[in-house]
């Protein structure tokens, strides 16, 4: 007759049996983890996304208000503006705190566009396609600081090219090029986008 110990079934686990198993735990613990970042980098960049296009929006209905023949762009020195500011430039706020006067290539009618038709390279420099560097500089998203900050360091590149064809003959085309970097953790990410528009003399 067989003992009653050798009929129970082990109820344990083998040291080879609990390595497995943790191994398979630890897998799928580090793929979720690695989703969650992933998607918090994503989420992350979208917003900035946001929120660079929603300041160069800012920026866009603002010199639409400009007057069309002597604001846009303006010629005279503007005395408030740095010294290392000269015309022709517009002038636009940023923020409550901060004003700019962004520097323009300015094309009269019946000269060639100089506003370029694609978005540039993110590794091409302002010299390279004819623009005014106008580096804004780093713009905090919000009023946190410290360590838990966050910010869009902005350059912007402006084109007015005066157009005359068919029965509109005071249109001026804007181009704008804007672009913004952020730290992603410790890598230095780089966007660069293109705003086109165009500004008639009787806009109201």
């Amino acid at each position: 007759m067989r003992s009653r110990r050798a009929r129970s079934p082990l109820l344990g686990l083998t040291l080879v049996e609990m390595m497995v198993s943790l191994t398979l735990m630890a897998t799928v613990m580090l793929a979720f983890i690695g989703t969650f970042v992933q998607s918090r980098r994503v989420t992350e960049s979208a917003v900035l996304h946001a929120a660079a296009t929603s300041l160069v929006y800012g920026i866009i209905e603002q010199i639409k208000q400009l007057d069309y023949t002597t604001l846009l762009p303006n010629y005279e020195t503007d005395p408030f503006a740095p010294t290392s500011k000269t015309p022709p430039y517009v002038r636009v706020r940023i923020n409550q705190s901060t004003v700019v006067w962004i520097k323009v290539v300015h094309t009269t009618q019946g000269n060639t566009a100089q506003g370029p038709t694609t978005t540039p390279a993110t590794s091409a420099s302002a010299s390279s396609v004819g623009a005014q560097q106008n580096y804004i500089g780093a713009i905090p998203l919000s009023t946190v600081t410290g360590t838990t900050s966050q910010q869009i360091n902005l350059d912007l590149w402006m084109w007015i090219d005066e157009i005359g064809s068919g029965d509109a003959q005071e249109v001026k085309k804007i181009t704008l090029i804007y672009t913004y970097s952020y730290l992603d953790g410790k890598v230095e990410r780089v966007v660069r986008d293109r705003e086109v528009f165009l500004r008639t003399r009787f806009d109201i």
